[in-house]
């Protein structure tokens, strides 16, 4: 989908693009600010965008982090590197560098540094559960207080079991994902890392409380399922919102009734969790 298909009808809002937070591989990194109306602390959401790893940027998913910070959360979205130019763990690491990077420029932002969520939608999802393993394999705490993942990949031995009718994705398109993604042949140990499948993370016990949603119709539930599974028998706080009738990446569909059910719940999750 274009980013003029994702983002008709958003809203108009003041959005500072191209913000560079580091350096990195002698090219800047940027993120795009949407903050929230009215006068800080608001709490700030570290927002991660899908795209299969291949594509996506700020401005597709713009409407979604406009929509956020109508309701009052100072959005930071990043303009990570893209497969297959830039082979994991690439993306995940300027991921790793925006995170730190808001957590040290929170205040000077009207971000409250103590209300901070990450959140990411399929492969973003998969980015920012990644990034939270990063932090605690790092630091053994992480500042991010919830995270929001809709729709995303945690398992990524799982995936290649998808049944070739699957509609979006199947084992064999996703075969051709990860060869783009990781540059490593589906039966290379790597796809069950904790930095490439977050399931597996050692530190699961440690992430902040989660919300996932998914539709009925999209193949990637059973994703949202047995993470949440895994999450909560690490005794970690976990929602998870199956949409009926719902595919993928319904948030951006703002047509569907799904999409408002998702945002409200979303929304809902995050004031208990960081206020508003």
């Amino acid at each position: 989908m274009t980013a003029s298909f994702l983002n008709q009808d958003g809203p108009d809002r003041r959005v500072e693009r191209g913000v560079e937070v580091a350096t990195r591989r002698g090219e800047a990194l940027t993120v795009d600010l949407y903050p929230a109306d009215g006068a800080g602390p608001h709490p700030g959401i570290l927002f991660i965008h899908g795209g299969s790893w291949v594509a996506g940027s700020p401005l597709t998913h713009d409407k979604l982090a406009q929509r956020l910070a109508e309701r009052g959360y100072s959005v930071v979205s990043v303009d990570y590197a893209l497969a297959p130019e830039h082979k994991h763990p690439e993306g995940l690491d300027d991921c790793v560098l925006a995170a730190d990077w808001l957590t040290a420029e929170a205040e000077g932002l009207g971000i409250d540094p103590g209300r901070l969520a990450i959140m990411g939608d399929s492969a973003g999802g998969n980015l920012a559960a990644a990034t939270l393993h990063r932090l605690l394999e790092r630091d053994g705490a992480t500042p991010y207080r919830a995270a929001v993942l809709p729709y995303g990949v945690y398992d990524f031995p799982a995936m290649l079991e998808l049944p070739e009718d699957a509609p979006f994705v199947n084992g064999r398109i996703f075969v051709w994902q990860v060869e783009d993604y990781l540059g490593v042949a589906p039966d290379d140990p790597k796809l069950a890392s904790p930095a490439v499948s977050p399931r597996f993370s050692p530190h699961l016990a440690s992430y902040p409380p989660v919300f996932m949603t998914a539709g009925t119709r999209d193949p990637l539930l059973q994703q949202s399922l047995d993470f949440a599974e895994s999450l909560r028998a690490a005794g970690v706080e976990t929602e998870v919102l199956v949409c009926e009738d719902a595919t993928h990446a319904f948030l951006q569909i703002e047509e569907v009734a799904a999409a408002a059910e998702g945002l409200e719940a979303i929304v809902a999750f995050l004031g208990r969790n960081l206020g508003s």
